[in-house]
């Protein structure tokens, strides 16, 4: 009798930014990136109740994360990954150590975005990218005590010269935000980013047809592809 091969699980990654009112000045562009506290658990108890293999993650650090974020997910006994942005740790408007030092404590996984937010294709281009990645995970660990093994490329820039360098630090898992689907075991994970556009019900489509990548995202094997050899 033939063994039947076993394919890997698949999962998809629903990543938010800000929840409700910024308390910083926002980049040029994001704003579309935060949606309403009310679409906000709209949409994650939309996700939470669907059949399939559902992540969350935050990116950026807004004080959102802990204000809105936390309480909601500990209230459904969900968890997350914050991606934080260390320079602006203890800033208006992004967590604070102490609420960092909170998630933490309360469960919740814990990553590195950056110490400036600047695209790590750029500081690998000019050799700031291993002082960056020390940087930050070193933030990290002085507030919470242990290593950060986890990290998403700020704007969602990579190339194989980044992937390399990461892959140096040993970390045990990296973020894109090229959308879709991904292998529970891949190294590098895909993501969603939820717009302010999004609601209950695009969220439970998008759900509901794991296979979309090939409509909804036909180019991003190319796409991802062509990052990692450039």
């Amino acid at each position: 009798m033939t063994a039947k091969a076993v394919t890997a699980p698949r999962v998809i990654t629903l990543n938010f930014h800000g929840i409700g009112e910024p308390g910083r000045e926002l980049e040029p562009g994001e704003e579309r990136f935060w949606i309403t506290p009310e679409n906000f658990h709209r949409i994650l108890d939309v996700a939470l109740a669907h059949r399939r293999y559902v992540e969350f993650t935050f990116d950026d650090g807004n004080e959102s994360d802990h204000s809105i974020g936390l309480p909601a997910l500990l209230e459904r006994r969900a968890h997350a990954r914050f991606f934080i942005i260390t320079d602006r740790i203890d800033t208006p408007g992004s967590l604070s150590s102490a609420q960092i030092l909170e998630l933490a404590q309360a469960g919740m996984g814990l990553g590195t975005h950056g110490a400036s937010h600047r695209p790590w294709t750029e500081l690998a281009r000019i050799g700031e990218l291993r002082c960056e990645l020390l940087t930050s995970t070193g933030a990290l660990q002085q507030i919470v005590g242990r290593p950060t093994r986890h990290a998403a490329f700020p704007q969602g820039m990579y190339d194989r010269a980044v992937l390399s360098e990461l892959r140096a630090h040993d970390f045990l898992r990296v973020y894109s935000v090229d959308e879709g689907w991904a292998r529970a075991g891949s190294w590098m994970r895909t993501r969603y980013s939820v717009i302010r556009t999004d609601t209950a019900e695009s969220i439970r489509r998008l759900l509901d047809s794991p296979n979309t990548t090939a409509g909804r995202w036909p180019l991003r094997p190319i796409k991802q592809a062509v990052k990692r050899w450039r």
